[in-house]
């Protein structure tokens, strides 16, 4: 699945099945007859869907990581105080910690590398959550905990994650409505003990693996064409059109070495549109690539 669009409801239910079985049995253990059975339909359908059992993996990462992407992007577009936007983003990871238990579980449990694109996605994840931290601590807190952002970063990740692994290993009921406000608390003490403190920075930017910042700008720089064509009021084909290259670019941007002839292919479809000039010089330049005339 690609970013913006539509999945077949049938193709979910096939999803959702499947990740109920890969929690229950493990990924090695599942058929594809067990996964097409638990969803109601034949053998025959489910690859009417999917070419193989690895494909539908890769599209089952796709499509949850993309729930999430969106449910979080619709919150950074409401008008709250930082603190706020982040409590209510963490509340939203929380809510669907809890209504995709079983691709989660699944997740922790299996060590799957099915094939390339779905080891780039989750190197992906990876960067864009790093990237999401620290934009929402500068945010809260401006550049006066620059030094910081990564001691904090890896520190409510601990915290986030302790709380999350709690819920999908261990099975604990907690008020979903205070979690994000109360991490967000928990993130003002660890602030204030290293600022009041004047700690010396454990972890400084020198430490981030490259390939992290480079994603991480490059993702955002997507992520933001993506948001700016939405607003454009283009015809909705378009619109899915351009969001299904934004996701191949994404996949192809995240992988260790990607092909630049691929994605200055990919950019022509951008380069055409006068609002989008500037972020494909950026992406250009953040990639050491030439556009195409």
């Amino acid at each position: 699945m690609k970013p913006g669009v539509k999945m077949n409801p049938k193709k979910i239910q096939l999803i959702e099945a499947g990740m109920k079985l890969f929690a229950e049995k493990g990924y090695h253990m599942t058929s594809v007859e067990e996964i097409a059975g638990g969803a109601g339909v034949s053998k025959g359908a489910f690859y009417l869907h999917f070419h193989s059992k690895k494909d539908f993996i890769t599209t089952a990462f796709h499509y949850y990581y993309q729930e999430i992407t969106n449910r979080i992007e619709n919150v950074q577009k409401e008008n709250l105080a930082p603190r706020d936007r982040f409590a209510k983003q963490i509340e939203v990871v929380t809510n669907y910690i809890y209504q995709y238990k079983d691709f989660l579980t699944m997740h922790l449990h299996q060590n799957i590398s099915i094939r390339e694109n779905t080891d780039a996605l989750i190197q992906q994840m990876n960067a864009q959550n790093f990237h999401w931290l620290r934009q929402n601590i500068n945010n809260i807190y401006g550049e006066q905990m620059a030094a910081y952002y990564q001691d904090m970063i890896i520190q409510l990740e601990g915290l986030m994650n302790g709380y999350f692994k709690w819920i999908i290993i261990d099975g604990i009921n907690i008020d979903r409505n205070q979690l994000g406000a109360y991490i967000v608390r928990r993130m003002d003490d660890i602030a204030s003990g290293l600022f009041e403190r004047q700690e010396a920075p454990l972890v400084t930017a020198d430490h981030i693996p490259k390939v992290y910042q480079t994603e991480m700008s490059v993702s955002n720089i997507l992520i933001a064409m993506k948001n700016k064509i939405a607003a454009m009021g283009l015809a909705e084909d378009k619109v899915n059109e351009l969001d299904e290259v934004i996701g191949i670019m994404l996949t192809e941007t995240a992988k260790e070495h990607p092909q630049k002839a691929i994605i200055q292919g990919l950019l022509v479809h951008f380069q055409r549109i006068p609002e989008l000039e500037q972020e494909c010089k950026e992406l250009a330049r953040l990639l050491h690539m030439d556009l195409l005339d």
